[in-house]
């Protein structure tokens, strides 16, 4: 406060930090841009009320990854490999970048490959780690963790793709946990053969118990089921599999095969441009000989009317 009575305060250009932060919502460190000086007039004597500004105030909706008062460690890692073989791998990564792929844009919404789930405070031994899950509600921030209790719930649709060495506790183990979590759909899938039949299952927990999904025999070996959650067909054919949309009769794309399709849908489109440009000048060319050939035939007319006139003249 200054002798005139204007109060001299000072802003944050910009502050990421987590918790803290409704701008970008990513966790991080905190970095501070340059600082501008606000000047703001006052009665002499008084010191007004100011609330402070959004970004500095808690967001609720984006709790810090691990609290503070939290005596207990969670790791992020347990040591485990990410994958058992390449096609287990390979099926892994599709699936999580293209579920990725399809919500991109969405503020409600988290991927998660390969990461810690700890669903019981205090006891980081109460924890799984699916190969790839999907939780809608929560913000797509980055996570070391993902805690049940901090994000307010779980996630609501888990992918295990099975092996020989994980098959008992992908099939049973893992499956209870799921079920007790609240994971609203459980899927399983075979990528390398002989671990599941069908190659793709998927449960549905309805009363608290997991449900086998119905799934569908189509030719060549097709097997396709249908997921109420994320409003998508998972098929299975060819030993590939692949999320079909119902309301655009395609198969849901890589970001890489998504551009390809774009840039060779651009080039057919240009290609059926010039295709019509070339018609369209067709076009005007046989108008114009056609007129020519009129203009032959009215010639042709006149030239024999002066041959009969000149002759009926002699």
């Amino acid at each position: 406060m200054t002798a005139a009575g204007t109060l001299v305060g000072w802003r944050a250009a910009k502050v990421c930090q987590p918790g803290y932060c409704e701008e970008c919502g990513l966790g991080g460190s905190c970095r501070r841009m340059p600082v501008k000086k606000v000047q703001q007039s006052v009665p002499a004597g008084t010191v007004p009320a100011v609330e402070p500004p959004a970004r500095f105030r808690p967001a609720t909706s984006e709790p810090p990854p691990v609290p503070a008062e939290d005596p207990v460690e969670y790791p992020s890692e347990d040591g485990l490999p990410i994958s058992t073989n390449t096609d287990h791998l390979e099926w892994m990564d599709r699936c999580y970048r293209t579920l990725k792929h399809r919500f991109r844009g969405r503020r409600d919404l988290f991927v998660g490959v390969d990461m810690l789930i700890y669903y019981e405070r205090g006891n980081n031994k109460a924890r799984v780690a699916p190969d790839v899950f999907v939780s809608f509600g929560v913000p797509p921030r980055e996570r070391p963790s993902y805690f049940v209790w901090l994000e307010g719930k779980p996630p609501d649709v888990v992918w295990e793709f099975g092996a020989p060495l994980t098959i008992k506790g992908d099939a049973a183990q893992k499956k209870e946990t799921y079920r007790r979590m609240g994971v609203r759909e459980y899927w399983l899938a075979d990528p390398v053969g002989g671990v599941y039949a069908p190659r793709v299952q998927g449960f549905e927990l309805v009363d608290g118990v997991y449900e086998p999904m119905p799934w569908e025999a189509g030719p060549d070996g097709l097997v396709t089921v249908w997921s109420p959650v994320l409003q998508l067909e998972l098929r299975f054919a060819e030993g590939r599999l692949g999320f079909w949309d119902r309301e655009t009769a395609r198969y849901l794309e890589l970001p890489e095969e998504e551009s390809e399709r774009l840039m060779l849908e651009e080039r057919q489109g240009r290609l059926e441009e010039e295709r019509l440009l070339q018609e369209e000048r067709r076009g005007r060319l046989e108008a114009e000989r056609g007129l020519q050939e009129e203009r032959q035939g009215r010639l042709e007319a006149e030239r024999g009317w002066l041959e009969e006139r000149r002759a009926r003249q002699r």
